[in-house]
C-alpha cells in the first residue's frame, strides 16, 4: 500500500468532496490534505480548534477528518461544536494513540469513521468517500475486548467504578456488566465500587 506522501492521482478520480482536516501536527495534516487533493478532493487544513471553528463560516466541508487528541479542546468536544454548524457533515476521528476505548467513544459521540496514524492511502480514501451512518464501523469492538488498551481485562474489571466519571466510562461499565445504568448505580450503592462485587450483586 503506498504511503500518503507517495500517492499519485489515479486516472479515474472519485467524486470530489470538500474536506477539512483538523490536526495540530502540521506535517501530518499537510500530507493528508495533499493526498486528498491529488485524488480530486477540495481539502483545507486547520491546525487548531479555533481555526477550525472560524473556517467553517466560509468553507462548508462534506467531511471533517479530525485529530481527537487536540490541545485545549479535544476532538470529541470540537466535533460536537462543529455539528451545530455542519449538521449534514460526516466526521472521521483521527488519532496517533488508537485504543478500543477511544474507538468506542468516537462511535458514541457520533463520528462516522475512525483512522489511526499512520494512515494508509486506501484507508484514507475509503473513509473520505464512505456513506455509513455515524457510529456504524465495519468491525465495532466488543465491550470486553479492547485490543490496544494497556490494562488486561481482569485489571479493568477490578478497577474502581466511579459514576461521576465521563459518560463513556459509565457506558463502558453498563456494557461490560450487561446492565442498565439504573441497575449499575443501584449495585454500586449497595456493594461499593469494586467491579467483581458489582457483578455478583447484579447476578442475584
Amino acid at each position: 500500500m503506498p504511503s500518503l506522501a507517495e500517492s499519485v492521482a489515479p486516472p479515474g478520480l472519485a467524486q470530489s468532496r470538500a474536506i477539512l482536516i483538523v490536526d495540530d501536527h502540521v506535517d501530518s495534516a499537510d500530507v493528508i490534505a495533499t493526498a486528498l487533493e491529488l485524488h480530486g478532493h477540495d481539502a483545507r487544513v486547520a491546525y487548531d480548534p479555533l481555526s477550525a471553528l472560524a473556517m467553517v463560516s466560509e468553507f462548508r466541508p462534506d467531511v471533517v477528518i479530525m485529530e481527537i487528541d487536540l490541545p485545549t479542546v479535544d476532538g470529541y468536544e470540537l466535533g460536537a461544536a462543529l455539528r451545530d454548524h455542519l449538521p449534514e457533515c460526516r466526521f472521521i476521528a483521527l488519532t496517533g494513540h488508537a485504543s478500543g476505548l477511544s474507538r468506542l467513544r468516537s462511535q458514541w459521540t457520533g463520528f462516522h469513521g475512525y483512522l489511526s496514524k499512520p494512515v494508509g492511502l486506501e484507508e484514507l480514501l475509503l473513509a473520505a468517500g464512505e456513506t455509513r451512518p455515524s457510529g456504524m464501523y465495519p468491525r465495532p469492538p466488543e465491550a470486553n475486548h479492547f485490543p490496544r488498551e494497556p490494562m488486561t481485562r481482569r485489571q479493568r474489571e477490578r478497577c474502581r467504578i466511579d459514576l461521576h466519571e465521563s459518560r463513556e466510562v459509565v457506558r463502558y461499565w453498563t456494557t461490560a456488566l450487561v446492565c442498565t445504568e439504573a441497575q449499575l448505580r443501584l449495585a454500586v450503592n449497595e456493594v461499593g465500587v469494586n467491579a467483581e462485587d458489582v457483578r455478583r450483586q447484579l447476578k442475584k
